[in-house]
């Protein structure tokens, strides 16, 4: 059986701390399991969860195992289980999240804004979707019935325009079709965090691609 030093935190951000305790815990030869934990975005946690994953995995590879686990308050255990609660020293034991969260180091590990930026958005997208019941904690949503919700959204921006684009019944400083349309965005970025997809990042290579292409890309603009 293959057993693992567990190694729990929220990693807002991932820092020169984590890493010294998980080298550490490498250069003693043990397996590592990094455990993530999936807060909600707030002052104190403003990185996604998409983005430690990622950081985790620019640093370490496939060095590490890692998970994600709720939120948590303890850490339990009775007698005889087999496992310990073992404190880690190292040399940069003193370096603090919370005063480093300022310089935005994400951009150690990745640089892209619109990325960074459209993810963290995505993340707050889902977690109101999941908070007012669209997504069920112990099942997936059907992914046919959420894309046919996009192609309603954008008939319905396409109505307005028909009708001359007036103001949206709900916000009405806003056109129907700006709020038709922002909410298949939002729909895009729901299915983004909920599925796992990493669309803005393939949207960001994409532009790329685009640039290599001829005349009106052959009659698709993307």
């Amino acid at each position: 059986m293959n057993k693992y030093s567990f190694v729990i935190g929220r990693f807002q951000p991932l820092h020169e701390g984590h890493q010294s305790m998980i080298d550490k815990l490498l250069d003693e030869g043990k397996r590592v399991c990094v455990a993530v934990m999936d807060t909600e975005i707030d002052e104190d946690n403003p990185y996604t969860l998409k983005e430690r994953l990622d950081m985790l995995s620019i640093a370490y590879g496939k060095t590490v195992k890692v998970v994600v686990i709720p939120a948590i308050d303890e850490v339990c255990y009775g007698r005889n289980v087999g496992y310990g609660l073992n404190r880690v020293r190292h040399d940069k034991e003193d370096v603090s999240a919370s005063v480093i969260r300022g310089s935005d180091p994400i951009g150690k590990f990745k640089d892209d804004n619109f990325v960074r930026t459209y993810s963290r958005t995505a993340e707050k997208v889902h977690q109101l979707s999941r908070s007012q019941g669209f997504w069920a904690d112990d099942e997936e949503r059907n992914v046919g019935e959420v894309i046919a919700l996009a192609h309603s959204e954008l008939s319905e921006a396409l109505e307005c325009f028909r009708m001359g684009n007036p103001a949206d019944k709900n916000i009405r400083d806003m056109t129907g079709a700006e709020v038709q349309l922002a909410d298949v965005l939002g729909i895009l970025m729901d299915m983004e965090v909920g599925y796992g997809l990493n669309i803005s990042e393939a949207l960001a290579k994409k532009m790329e691609f685009n640039k290599t292409r001829g005349h009106m890309h052959g009659g698709k603009q993307f």
